[in-house]
């Protein structure tokens, strides 16, 4: 998803067990909701953890970062994202750099700014934080994403053949 800005490059691998794909296998016709309903389970377990730890890291002001985590499952897919401009900033770092009017005769306005209006402001950088990385890493390493999306798939399976 091109508006889910923060999670474009993150992957994580999803191990079906012998015992699952021979499950799936004797349910082929509920195979692919079932795995739908697996990856669904994963993505809402993974957005609340990254909701926890955006919270853990002090990376609330109004709580806006934390609310607007979203997951969305597709197909075979799953993307968990935001569409705020500066969560990738908070995610990956910024370096320090000069803000300066787009146009060269103008002046800077910041809300507390003092004096309300500056030609040039040098941004000391934001400190990479790694919300998301981590978060599906430790999910990732402690196999509970396998776990989750076996879970899920079982769960699916068991309601749509009755």
């Amino acid at each position: 998803m091109t508006q889910n800005r923060l999670l474009d490059n993150l992957k994580v691998d999803i191990e079906i067990s012998p015992a699952l794909r021979n499950l799936m296998d004797n349910h082929a016709d509920l195979a692919p909701k079932a795995t739908k309903l697996g990856l669904r389970k994963v993505t809402k377990e993974g957005s609340k953890r990254m909701k926890a730890r955006v919270r853990s890291l002090g990376l609330v002001k109004s709580g806006t970062l934390a609310k607007s985590i979203r997951g969305s499952t597709t197909n075979n897919r799953s993307a968990i994202g935001t569409k705020l401009w500066y969560a990738h900033f908070l995610e990956g770092g910024a370096k320090p750099h000069v803000i300066k009017p787009r146009k060269g005769n103008k002046f800077l306005y910041f809300r507390g700014l003092r004096p309300p209006g500056v030609k040039v402001v040098d941004h000391p950088g934001v400190k990479a934080h790694h919300f998301a990385d981590k978060t599906f890493d430790e999910m990732q390493s402690s196999g509970e994403i396998n776990s989750l999306f076996a879970l899920g798939v079982q769960e699916a399976i068991e309601e749509l053949s009755r």
